[in-house]
């Protein structure tokens, strides 16, 4: 019977692809032209394969519930632990404003009034009312459980599977565009343009398509034979997705014309595919309520996920009895609230930052250098844990001896550092005025969300803990 209930290779490979299977990064893809190939493959190979093969190893041989913060706890100490918990929880909030940022876009398509679309204050209104609205909501009804498996049919998996086949289409019919992205073909388009510095930034906002890849190693325990059959879902995931997310990513550069890529609008490359293709302009609204429903369905799910980590933190004895309060429903009131709140004043950010485009990129590449400052301690501990806990069970394991590990380390370590180097460069469509701001922002942000969690850690007292 135990059996009957492990998943298959191809049911791991199917879970591992519906996390990050999404439209909303595409254009962010799409900007970079024919180098979005080499992007794509720098983070797969540098970024999402080596974090996911050591989080592999380490949920199965530590398979307690807490994933990364359990890891790093028992690797390098409870301090450490504490500040990948609160990593997570807090890159959340400049995250969820990005996705958020996409629901704005999105209605002015769904009303017919696209021209909103870049309207600062229209976007930064609806992200205001769109997260507390959910957040209102999830207080009151179980949101994940009523609308999260069609939610993701509807606003995830159709959008993405139509727009491949409309840009396959477009480019069928009207081959390379001479005013898109990929038009005056150079084999030097392939790499990164070094003399323009700022376009390097692109790559911290494409490895941001594969954050979270740790969370599908939750699965590892689950599966027939991990040893074998995990690493090939792995690295089959993650070519498939390199795969669906270039075909999405070229036909879109080649559709829109350059210098006009809309970074937080994916309904932008809909509206040029069926305009082409004589399909009636009813199918744009259609298709971006769909996406819009897909994306409020992710954020009621990222409210309360989060915070229901967090509260076990707090329980802990790491933050103070104040954070551990629970409405009557179990729900962890205060987190949700600080988040809701925090999210509200970060969102400020579209009204602060001179358009939309350079506001969602930001945020975006503040969000991947949390999660890499995360990634570096999961590369820590899984190297700590081999003379740590040489003995522990490992039912999937990377290689016999250590010098695999350490290899694989290393690697995610070295791209962890290079894409945090590469988000401190200001990006190219920010205007020159801004770029000094942008480093210190940058800096500041970081340097904030991990000082104030070491300054809790500090001070935390013994009573704080939860008493049984």
């Amino acid at each position: 019977m135990a059996n009957s209930k492990k998943l298959t290779l191809f049911g791991l490979i199917g879970i591992t692809m519906a996390f990050f299977g999404t439209v909303r990064s595409v254009p962010t893809l799409a900007i970079t032209g024919w180098t979005q190939i080499f992007y794509m493959l720098v983070a797969a190979i540098l970024f999402a394969l080596p974090i996911a093969l050591m989080s592999a190893e380490l949920s199965t041989g530590f398979p307690e519930e807490g994933g990364p913060q359990v890891w790093v706890k028992k690797a390098i100490g409870e301090r450490w632990g504490f500040v990948t918990s609160w990593l997570l929880w807090v890159q959340m909030f400049f995250g969820m404003v990005m996705v958020a940022s996409t629901v704005g876009v999105l209605f002015g398509y769904v009303i017919n009034a696209p021209h909103l679309s870049s309207n600062n204050v229209f976007i930064f209104a609806v992200i205001l009312i769109s997260y507390w609205g959910v957040t209102l909501l999830n207080l009151k009804f179980d949101m994940v459980k009523i609308a999260g498996n069609w939610g993701s049919i509807i606003g995830v998996y159709i959008p993405f599977v139509v727009l491949v086949v409309l840009g396959l289409a477009y480019m069928i019919k009207n081959g390379i565009n001479p005013s898109g992205y990929l038009a005056n073909f150079k084999a030097g388009d392939l790499l990164p343009n070094l003399s323009d510095l700022g376009s390097l930034a692109y790559l911290s906002g494409i490895i941001f398509i594969f954050a979270g890849v740790e969370i599908s190693s939750v699965h590892a325990n689950n599966i027939e034979n991990p040893k074998r059959n995990y690493p090939i879902a792995v690295i089959a995931s993650v070519i498939l997705l390199v795969i669906f997310n270039l075909i999405a990513g070229l036909t879109v550069s080649n559709a829109v014309p350059m210098g006009k890529m809309e970074l937080s609008n994916i309904t932008q490359p809909y509206m040029i595919f069926c305009q082409d293709l004589g399909i009636p302009s009813i199918f744009v609204n259609i298709i971006s309520a769909m996406i819009l429903i897909g994306v409020l369905v992710q954020l009621s799910a990222w409210v309360l996920g989060p915070s229901k980590s967090m509260i076990k933190v707090a329980d802990e004895g790491n933050l103070p009895p104040f954070f551990q309060k629970r409405n009557s429903k179990g729900i962890p009131i205060t987190f949700v609230l600080i988040q809701a709140i925090v999210i509200s004043l970060v969102s400020v950010m579209y009204i602060v930052v001179p358009d939309v485009n350079s506001a969602f990129l930001v945020i975006t590449i503040t969000t991947t250098i949390l999660y890499c400052i995360v990634y570096a301690l999961i590369a820590i501990s899984a190297v700590r844990l081999r003379y740590k806990e040489p003995n522990m069970d490992r039912p999937f394991r990377l290689g016999k001896s250590n010098g695999l590990m350490w290899f694989v380390a290393i690697l995610s370590i070295v791209s962890v550092l290079i894409t945090i180097m590469v988000s401190l460069i200001p990006p190219s469509i920010l205007p020159a005025s801004f770029s000094t701001a942008y480093v210190i922002y940058q800096i500041v942000a970081t340097v904030v969300m991990v000082g104030v969690a070491l300054i809790i850690y500090k001070f935390k007292k013994p009573s704080w803990k939860k008493s049984d």
